[in-house]
């Protein structure tokens, strides 16, 4: 069979009426453009770009190797040249991407391997530009590793392509050229990297980002909910923000833990930071205060706004069990009065 006899349409077989596509014994999808590129966007976006192209480049690998040990099982082709030439023909007819081979030498005996090649019209350049612009390197990495896994078939040796221009950061069109691993210098190694990602190197890279994800949203939650020590048997917190189910648990926690790690005696709540209060949440300040007052704390509340203070009359949030006072000044120098009344503490003077 010569590279000129593929044609696509005759070598599929459609079966409807199992809903499979088949091409020799192997089954084939086809898939809306637009609909690759949300799965592309989402790969990016959750595992960062490392990860995701890792993923879309062994993608296409096992893609270019699969389409090459399909066809050269179905066919018995006239010479190498035809052998070799199905793979950018099919890439073609697969409306992945139009392939001009520019230059092929190869050598089993030697380990020679070197083609160039244009690519026009890549559906990978165009979903990435459309979902996130411009980029300021190549991005047809389904496209190299297809490539890659192709050529490694048909050579019987480990090659890799890269890309020299790419339309996804703004040339005319996209280059792309393979050689054996070795042949490399640095340039490719973005490529080798991808390709030699192990399933177990990907998941060990996702646990990575996962474990760092927690960390850090460990340290928001420790950010947003700060309890200090501004004074011998006072604590302070101030609440920012939007106080929700989970918030309000952390808030609790975190309170109650410093109240006994301290053993303070006062906990002054200064609200400021809260723009909204509905019900939801002055029943949450309601349950912090008192749980403080169980471990025997007097707690106060501060930094009400008028806003805020409108709210909770309209919404008939009962705090006659709660001390309020205008702001975190106020709340500090009662504090230090009752403190003074019960303990002997100098009281804090000052306007």
């Amino acid at each position: 069979m010569k590279v000129q006899d593929i044609d696509l349409s005759k070598m599929l077989k459609f079966a409807p009426d199992t809903g499979r596509v088949f091409l020799g014994d192997d089954r084939m999808l086809i898939f809306r453009q637009d609909s690759l590129g949300v799965l592309r966007k989402l790969l990016y976006e959750q595992l960062g770009e490392g990860l995701a192209r890792s993923i879309v480049s062994k993608f296409g690998y096992r893609c270019g190797h699969g389409d090459f040990e399909t066809l050269n099982k179905m066919y018995d082709w006239d010479t190498e040249e035809d052998r070799f030439g199905a793979g950018p023909v099919m890439h073609t007819w697969e409306g992945i991407v139009h392939v001009e081979p520019t230059m092929l030498e190869f050598d089993r005996d030697q380990g020679k391997f070197h083609m160039t090649g244009i690519w026009r019209n890549s559906y990978e350049a165009e979903i990435h530009t459309s979902q996130f612009g411009k980029s300021d390197e190549p991005v047809c990495h389904s496209l190299t590793g297809y490539a890659s896994g192709w050529c490694s078939a048909f050579f019987g040796q480990p090659l890799v392509a890269i890309e020299t221009m790419c339309t996804g950061r703004g040339d005319d069109h996209c280059e792309f050229e393979v050689r054996p691993e070795d042949a490399w210098g640095p340039e490719a190694d973005p490529w080798k990297r991808s390709l030699e990602a192990t399933g177990f190197s990907v998941s060990k890279e996702l646990e990575q980002k996962i474990a760092l994800v927690e960390r850090q949203a460990l340290a928001i939650s420790e950010l947003s909910t700060p309890v200090m020590e501004v004074w011998d048997d006072v604590l302070v917190l101030p609440i920012v923000g939007v106080v929700d189910t989970h918030r309000s648990v952390d808030i609790m926690n975190n309170l109650l833990q410093r109240i006994v790690d301290t053993q303070s005696k006062c906990v002054i709540i200064d609200i400021t930071g809260v723009e909204v209060v509905d019900t939801r949440t002055a029943d949450y300040l309601l349950k912090v205060v008192r749980a403080s007052v169980l471990l025997g704390t007097r707690c106060v509340l501060t930094g009400l706004s008028p806003a805020v203070s409108q709210t909770l009359v309209e919404i008939g949030a009962d705090l006659r069990e709660v001390r309020t006072l205008r702001n975190l000044k106020e709340g500090l120098k009662d504090c230090l009065r009752f403190l003074s009344t019960n303990q002997g503490v100098t009281p804090l003077t000052g306007p």
